[in-house]
């Protein structure tokens, strides 16, 4: 490549010769993934959210979760690194992609959204953007991803010129910001809610394009025996399946901070205390 950092990532030094060798050894996002399962108590985030949903801003299980990975990811910053030319990269930005549905109907098209946080960002911050990008895909039809992609398809040839011309500048860490920051590929997460048309979480795989090194796929809800409380007290669970990079980070690491995720969903309140104090309350606990 011909430059080391990016516009989207900084080049990170690997602290240990094993760590450095990995994306030698494992060549392709799909060749080095690890599958996590995980079934998450959501009984308190939908209470959180019914007691916080107003004519004003409208809150959602789907919002709580993302901010949720958002803190996680402020708190984690391994998680929100990439591989890429066989070198390892800090992104520079906390940013998700997923998929709005414009009505809920077989016909209707599917539109990619994709959104930028800052890592203070709370759970107001979040929902008002998610909420943002979810009415603007309904109501545009496209995002400017999408646009380009429209554009170029109408060109005969276009499509194979300009994947290649994208794909080389990508490859020396040239490739225009512009085009990076709609592309949905090129994000920290990518987040398929499948519950939110009653479906179970099948695993998904990880994309070989763009840079994208955790896919997190959402359940339906189901009411199910908690294991706290009185016997036969029903909670509604949900199973949540992440694809991840293993190249990112390590074992240990990632079983860290899939406690910390956990955490926030069964206690909303942390998602609103400011980050630094939430840093502070959880040092040593996780």
């Amino acid at each position: 490549m011909l430059f080391f950092d990016r516009s989207d990532g900084k080049r990170v030094k690997q602290p240990h010769p094993i760590n450095a060798m990995m994306p030698y050894m494992l060549r392709g996002r799909n060749a080095s993934a690890v599958f996590y399962e995980k079934e998450i108590d959501v009984e308190n985030a939908l209470r959180y959210i019914k007691a916080k949903d107003s004519s004003i801003e409208r809150y959602s299980l789907f919002a709580l979760i993302m901010a949720a990975a958002v803190r996680t990811l402020a708190l984690r910053p391994a998680l929100n690194r990439f591989v890429h030319g066989r070198a390892l990269y800090q992104r520079n930005h906390i940013a998700f992609s997923f998929i709005v549905k414009q009505q809920m109907s077989e016909e209707a098209p599917e539109v990619n959204a994709k959104v930028f946080f800052k890592p203070g960002d709370g759970l107001a911050e979040v929902t008002r953007k998610v909420n943002e990008a979810i009415a603007y895909a309904r109501e545009h039809g496209e995002g400017k991803g999408e646009l380009i992609v429209r554009y170029v398809h109408a060109i005969p040839g276009g499509k194979a010129v300009l994947m290649a011309l994208y794909r080389f500048l990508d490859r020396i860490n040239l490739a225009p910001p512009s085009l990076i920051d709609t592309d949905p590929l090129f994000a920290s997460c990518y987040f398929a809610n499948l519950g939110s048309i009653g479906l179970d979480a099948p695993f998904h795989h990880l994309y070989e394009w763009g840079n994208v090194s955790i896919f997190i796929v959402l359940g339906k809800l189901e009411q199910k025996e908690g294991r706290l409380g009185p016997a036969g007290l029903k909670h509604h669970s949900m199973c949540m399946k992440l694809t991840i990079d293993e190249r990112i980070s390590e074992g240990l690491y990632f079983a860290r901070a899939a406690s910390l995720f956990a955490r926030f969903i069964a206690h909303p309140d942390l998602l609103e205390m400011p980050l630094e104090d939430v840093q502070a309350r959880l040092i040593g606990s996780v």
